[in-house]
């Protein structure tokens, strides 16, 4: 019976299953290989090793399977650095050195031709085809892309397979080691198409290796990492070299030369006859976070560092150095960060910044911090970082609102439309005028006769605060060494990053340690120097806490330097 309903159904059946045979045998003839056999790359492990001279090593593993006999692959690698140089006339640039290519792990014919912007390595030899899966190995050496950050910061954000394969790649490994102490523990993995912000599948760290990994890629999409470096163990290195614009420079020359002298004659209006006289107090009026700014122009750690300090002495902060247990053994040093007063009665919009950096806004009295929560906080990094670039533009507004800087091109075209258009005109037709707006713009904001006569008393101050001991009788009528002078000026010292020396004139004085800052010992007296040390240590970690980078979340997929693509040939 049993089998007699097997036969019925079989017999009944029999016509529908031949053609579903047939229909499943066409897509396997016909489909099936049309997308089991186009190219892709089946693996691609880089392994990066950093170097304290800023220079790390990158081994490409790159397993790429072909669908047609082809001579081998090409990598691309862009170098340009993805920041802009220091000067319009330069590029900043990327070396990079090929130092070994295999396939099989066999040596393999290669060149590695070098443009302007980019380095493509083409592997293979042109005599002989191959087909199915290969795998190769790319060695190469990188200087120069190390990204460093305003507020004291620096990371290595690397795209580290590029956005330009038109193959799929199944799977992305990356590893990256570095001598003890390079590399931080702020870190990020980007994939996708160029500009997605789309998380890598696992990001992770185990004896002292940080891997990252991405899976099943589109043709187009890519794995940037961005890991952040201890800027205080590696070199600065930063290259730049003359753009092929500079060319130019001959035919405009005596264009340049015009408006750099009507430029350095608006800049320099009360400059001349300027003498710098020994000062034992700072300029009226002017705070430390001020000071530093109106010293130099730029507003950088030291300012912020110099403004929490100064918040700390007035009652707004209490500062502790505490000691933070890394895996149960290892301890080094943190601070913890108390609200002591309110926000409210902050004296000035500056400084409510300054506190904004440590706090959330409205935070209660009380409220504390510690400098690792805040390096954990990507979400606080990445608003300290808009709030930084905030603090520039409106510390530079005070100065130009309180008579210290004025803009020449306000001063130059105020009630003088004609003269806009005509200067507009003539930019806009001419190469000359470019470089003519170039230059009038560069000097366009300028110090008043005010802002270079606090400029000079600023100077004598700061020579007043970084003279040694043995120097002192320069300043016939300077004013007795005391503690309360020492604090006083403390903040001052950090702007003009002297606080070193400031502290090592008050060597053997006796300083009661100050409400405002705990120094994690017993004892009530500090040394004047070990204490601006301990303020150096603080300054670096919260600097390096406040920053927005790639590393902290700000970044992307295609973002950084390296990047490009390949394919076959």
């Amino acid at each position: 019976m049993s089998s007699h309903y097997s036969w019925n159904k079989k017999s009944t059946y029999a016509p529908f299953v031949s053609i579903g045979g047939a229909y499943v045998l066409f897509l396997m003839l016909f489909l099936v290989p049309q997308t089991t056999q186009a190219e892709y790359i089946d693996s691609f492990v880089s392994e990066v090793e950093v170097y304290t001279d800023s220079t790390f090593q990158v081994a490409e593993e790159i397993t790429y399977v072909f669908d047609d006999e082809r001579h081998g692959i090409f990598r691309c690698i862009p170098t340009l650095h993805a920041e802009q140089p220091a000067s319009l006339l330069k590029e900043r640039y990327i070396e990079i050195l090929v130092s070994e290519v295999r396939m099989d792990n066999e040596v393999v014919p290669y060149t590695a031709d070098e443009t302007g912007s980019e380095i493509c390595i083409k592997v293979g030899d042109p005599d002989v085809t191959i087909t199915g899966a290969h795998t190769y190995r790319i060695e190469y050496s990188v200087a120069g892309a190390i990204s460093y950050q305003d507020y004291g910061g620096a990371e290595m954000y690397w795209n580290v397979t590029g956005n330009e394969w038109e193959v799929p790649m199944r799977s992305v490994r990356i590893s990256v080691t570095s001598p003890e102490g390079i590399l931080l523990r702020e870190r990020a993995c980007y994939q996708g198409e160029e500009g997605k912000t789309d998380t890598c599948q696992s990001v992770s760290e185990e004896g002292g290796v940080v891997r990252f990994s991405a899976n099943l890629l589109d043709p187009y999409e890519g794995v940037t990492i961005a890991q952040a470096l201890n800027r205080s163990v590696i070199s600065h290195d930063v290259r730049e070299r003359l753009q092929w614009a500079v060319i130019l420079i001959p035919l405009c020359f005596l264009a340049f030369l015009v408006a750099l002298v009507i430029g350095y004659r608006y800049k320099t209006q009360y400059k001349t006859g300027r003498t710098i006289i020994p000062q034992y107090e700072p300029y009226p009026g002017v705070k430390p976070m001020y000071a530093g700014l109106l010293f130099d122009g730029v507003l950088d750690q030291k300012d912020i560092a110099a403004g929490i300090v100064y918040l700390a002495k007035e009652g707004f902060l209490h500062i502790k150095k505490i000691d933070r247990k890394v895996l149960f053994f290892f301890e080094v040093d943190d601070y913890e960060i108390t609200l002591t007063k309110s926000m409210e009665v902050v004296p000035d919009e500056f400084s409510r910044t300054v506190l904004e950096l440590l706090f959330d806004a409205g935070a209660a009295v009380g409220t504390k911090i510690t400098l690792h929560d805040l390096k954990n906080n990507y979400s606080k990094s990445i608003e300290n970082g808009k709030k930084l670039t905030e603090l520039r533009s409106a510390l530079t507004k005070d100065l130009r609102d309180n008579g210290f800087f004025v803009d020449s091109y306000s001063t130059l075209f105020h009630n003088r439309p004609v003269l806009a258009i005509v200067l507009l005109i003539i930019c806009i037709m001419s190469i000359f005028g470019i470089f003519i707006l170039i230059a009038y713009f560069y000097f366009s904001i300028r110090r008043t006769k005010k802002g270079y006569e606090a400029l000079d008393h600023l100077q004598g101050f700061k020579d007043f605060l970084r003279v040694t001991e043995t120097q002192r009788y320069i300043f016939h009528n300077a004013p007795e060494k005391n503690a309360t002078q020492f604090m006083e000026y403390l903040p001052y010292a950090i702007a003009f990053g002297v606080e070193k020396q400031w502290a090592k004139t008050f060597e053997g004085i006796t300083i009661s340690n100050p409400e405002w800052y705990d120094g994690g010992g017993s004892m009530n007296t500090f040394s004047a120097v070990s204490l601006t040390q301990s303020l150096d240590g603080f300054s670096s970690t919260f600097t390096t806490a406040s920053g927005t980078s790639a590393s902290s979340g700000g970044g992307s997929s295609g973002g950084g330097s390296g990047g490009g693509g390949g394919g076959s040939w």
